[in-house]
């Protein structure tokens, strides 16, 4: 990398180098048998150089040819991309934990045994499909730069997912388990899973009408997404955000908080920078509802005359190569604060309405303004307190700004979702439900 940055440095004003390297492996088990099983390691390098107020950029697999990366990166400055930051200099960030054994250590024999204790375990409970996908990973990522920055991290993590399937079909309610290092996934867990499996059973029709709707954790992106579409640094640059002027400002319920905290000790993923070196913090977007910070890397900081605040991420929704995609505003190890109601007494506190584990739709609608429109897949139908089974066929559909201004309850813990982040279920009130 040093070397690469020498090269780099000659031809330009700025450069930076970004590396990483990833070891994983993963185990499906479809009804109970295996249906693959992968092992691979990737590694790539990046390289952002900036010339003349102009940014190029190139990645490869490999650095058989520095010379031939930086040539690509200078050939690159032709498409005339304005860049107004400097790359971060060097500071305080405290030392990453390194990957744990018990992880990097981790076969498919290994994978395969937690996976078939869970699958034992939920088969004395319950009589139907169980999948379960297990998987373990180590990261090694390095940023350098010509303002003095150099900064690596390492981390590594283990999980194990599973999915129990309804009769005759490909619906499912399904829980995420992750760790640091090997472990079980937690019995009281499954318990839960497979209580609300048994619960969703029966299928119900429901009646069509506005009336209350519980998102749990592993629905929250269907909210998050367009709010953090709409604070990004991106659209407040171009001026097209709902949340344009409304900083300060209180725009949804006070039972409300959105932050993103990398460094949390309690994440998986924790680290201290993000992939431009610049130190990650807890970073809040919606506090009790008060709209507060922008989500920004360096570019968009810049050209909003703004500091920049550790949130810009080479990744995205729809994955992709990591070295081939540029850092953007990103919220990083997002959560919504909890409350104080238990998801069992938020049941009991439904007259009438639908708990959504799973949307079909997510992207449709005008998501940065905020409209949503999403099946259930599956959706239970409460009444009285108590679940009646699953839905055959519904959807739930409003404005995000509309219906976190109506939050009856969140509970009070978080869930790691299999969308990413960590999440209370929240309980809202008068929500339109469409039914066939």
């Amino acid at each position: 990398m040093k070397k690469l940055l020498d090269i780099a440095a000659k031809a330009s004003d700025q450069a930076e180098v970004f590396s990483i390297r990833n070891d994983s492996s993963s185990l499906e088990m479809r009804n109970g048998k295996p249906s693959d099983m992968s092992a691979s390691i990737q590694s790539g390098y990046a390289l952002r150089i900036l010339k003349d107020g102009r940014i190029g950029t190139a990645y490869t697999k490999n650095l058989l040819n520095r010379e031939e990366l930086v040539s690509n990166a200078l050939d690159s400055l032709k498409g005339r991309v304005e860049a107004g930051f400097s790359f971060p200099g060097p500071s305080e960030i405290p030392e990453s934990w390194l990957p744990d054994e018990s992880v990097s250590c981790m076969g498919f024999h290994d994978l395969h045994s937690r996976s078939r204790a869970v699958l034992d375990y939920l088969s004395r409970k319950i009589d139907g499909q169980i999948d379960v996908n297990s998987g373990r990973g180590v990261q090694d990522m390095s940023i350098m730069n010509t303002s003095g920055l150099d900064v690596s991290r390492k981390s590594s993590f283990m999980y194990i997912f599973t999915s129990l399937l309804f009769p005759n079909t490909e619906t499912a309610i399904r829980k995420l388990y992750q760790s640091r290092k090997a472990a079980d996934f937690p019995v009281e867990e499954l318990d839960a899973l497979a209580d609300l499996y048994a619960s969703g059973l029966p299928e119900v029709s429901i009646p069509t009408g506005r009336m209350k709707v519980v998102f749990t954790p592993d629905t929250m992106y269907t909210i998050l997404w367009r709010l953090s579409q709409a604070a990004s640094g991106k659209s407040f640059y171009n001026s097209v955000s709902p949340l344009q002027n409304r900083r300060g400002e209180k725009v949804l319920s006070e039972k409300f908080t959105l932050y993103g905290d990398p460094t949390d000790p309690l994440e998986v993923d924790q680290h201290f920078f993000d992939d431009e070196g610049v130190p990650a913090r807890k970073h809040t977007i919606f506090d009790k509802g008060v709209f507060g910070n922008l989500i920004l890397n360096l570019d968009y900081a810049s050209k909003l005359g703004e500091e920049p605040t550790g949130t810009g991420y080479r990744g995205g929704m729809w994955g992709g190569e990591t070295v081939a995609l540029a850092p953007a505003p990103s919220l990083s190890c997002s959560r919504i604060a909890p409350g104080n109601v238990s998801f069992e007494d938020m049941i009991r506190s439904i007259d009438r309405g639908v708990v959504v584990f799973g949307v079909l739709g997510a992207h449709s609608g005008n998501i940065l303004n905020g409209d949503f429109s999403v099946g259930l897949d599956p959706g239970f139908y409460v009444e009285n307190g108590e679940i009646k089974g699953r839905v055959r066929d519904g959807m739930v559909s409003g404005n995000v700004y509309d219906v976190l201004n109506n939050i009856e309850s969140v509970e009070n813990r978080l869930h790691v979702s299999y969308a990413g982040g960590m999440y209370p279920s929240i309980l809202l009130d008068d929500v339109s439900v469409a039914a066939k």
